[in-house]
């Protein structure tokens, strides 16, 4: 594929703008746009439920020379609503007869503390993409999704230095039309604190969260037991 045109980026989190996702989407964007690709964004949990909703997504999948979709992790897998955007996706190119080259790539986030648990689901979409006919370029994952909470990666400061970086070289690799290199791909998964801070700030925020919706007592119950 040669140098691109446009992308349409899919932010596939049920918190919208509020959301991981949504932020290094952002970022993605702006690194693009400064490249000269039109980037058009649409939050797929505003489309999906709705026909009318699901037209606009589809048509604005037709018009883009790569999608970027980005999702949060939800039980080893996709968001419910994103696994429907690709089923609405994979119908419609089974309907035509031809189809232009597309890219398809994409950002997911855990919020376990390492990125090798995305796997799972970055195979997932490696697979839809070549059953649909898509040109995969390739997926940025990372674990530490808890730490960002529905900020920019510009307010996170430069603890996330280097996953900017990697962000801004993908954004210049599908702007190419190139694959995302292995080395970009390391570069956005490295681990931006230690493991053991990251856990302790993750188990305060739960118990925060806890003490808000008034079951803080209950922390340790087991249920299924």
């Amino acid at each position: 594929m040669n140098k691109i045109n446009n992308v349409l980026s899919l932010v596939g989190s049920p918190k919208g703008s509020r959301s991981t996702s949504d932020s290094l989407s952002s970022y993605l964007i702006s690194s693009l746009e400064q490249l000269g690709v039109k980037v058009e964004k649409e939050f797929i949990y505003n489309l999906v439920n709705k026909e009318e909703g699901q037209k606009k997504l589809l048509d604005s999948v037709e018009e883009a020379d790569v999608i970027v979709l980005a999702f949060p992790l939800y039980v080893d897998c996709l968001p419910a609503g994103v696994i429907k955007t690709l089923e609405l996706i994979a119908d419609l190119r089974k309907s035509k007869k031809e189809w232009k080259k597309q890219g398809f790539a994409v950002i997911v986030n855990c919020g376990f503390a390492e990125a090798h648990h995305n796997n799972t689901a970055v195979a997932i979409c490696e697979n839809f993409a070549e059953e649909t006919g898509f040109d995969w370029k390739g997926a940025l994952s990372l674990g530490m999704g808890g730490f960002f909470n529905g900020r920019s990666l510009e307010e996170c400061g430069s603890i996330v230095k280097k996953l900017k970086k990697g962000l801004d070289l993908a954004a210049r690799a599908l702007a190419k039309g190139e694959l995302i290199s292995d080395e970009i791909i390391d570069l956005v998964g490295k681990k931006f604190m230690p493991i053991s801070i990251y856990k302790k700030v993750a188990s305060i925020s739960f118990k925060k969260q806890a003490k808000n919706n008034g079951v803080k007592k209950r922390i340790k119950d087991q249920p299924y037991l």
